[in-house]
């Protein structure tokens, strides 16, 4: 079946039509099951028109990654705002990871449950880098750490939240997730207080010390 044609728009707001939809066909079907056919079908348009904007599936999915990489890194700077305690703060974070990767399935690449292109690969990796120094930011706005403890500890603490995402992505039901959830909390957060609590930290909510104590920000 032909696509039902749509108005003639200027040249950058059909750009942008093409990659919201794109944004919404990836999401739903994934990068292997999508082809550019499917998007010229969702946006109405023939795909030498869709041709015109993007040169291959591949360059449309990389700027759809792009998108989807500034909602990830304002998620990482809300860390920072969140008002409540360390345990908390680190629940909700895996918590929004997940819903953002898996159950609105925003490029599960992001969790490596799709095989990819290298190209698509190394731009995934480049957004978790990014996350991984939005993270470093807010260690080192809470906690005693050096620059280079700050960049090492976000990156695993990134690394730890693409396995969690996966693990809740396959448990079998709410229980099992709520397990995984507190377990990999818990496990988390004893890392993180392992490095003291910063005498003023610069953040919203409070800072957990490992004998419990808590800090207020001076953000809050």
């Amino acid at each position: 079946m032909s696509p039902s044609p749509t108005p003639r728009m200027p040249r950058a707001q059909r750009r942008t039509q093409l990659l919201e939809l794109a944004t919404r066909v990836f999401t739903q079907k994934g990068f292997q099951a999508t082809s550019m056919d499917d998007i010229a079908f969702a946006a109405g348009v023939t795909k030498p028109v869709l041709y015109q904007h993007f040169s291959s599936k591949e360059t449309l999915y990389v700027e759809v990654i792009d998108i989807i990489a500034e909602q990830l890194f304002d998620e990482v700077r809300e860390i920072g705002s969140f008002d409540g305690d360390t345990r908390g703060r680190v629940r909700h974070g895996l918590e929004r990871f997940y819903q953002l990767v898996s159950l609105e399935n925003a490029l599960r690449l992001f969790t490596g449950n799709e095989p990819v292109s290298e190209t698509v690969q190394r731009r995934a990796d480049a957004v978790l880098d990014q996350m991984a120094v939005e993270l470093a930011e807010v260690l080192a706005a809470s906690r005693r750490m050096s620059t280079i403890e700050s960049r090492v500890i976000g990156r695993g603490l990134i690394t730890a939240t693409q396995s969690t995402a996966r693990l809740l992505h396959e448990a079998s039901d709410d229980a099992e997730r709520e397990e995984i959830l507190e377990m990999m909390t818990t496990f988390m957060v004893h890392g993180l207080t392992g490095f003291a609590p910063l005498e003023n930290p610069r953040i919203v909510g409070t800072v957990l010390g490992a004998d419990g104590t808590a800090h207020p920000g001076s953000d809050g």
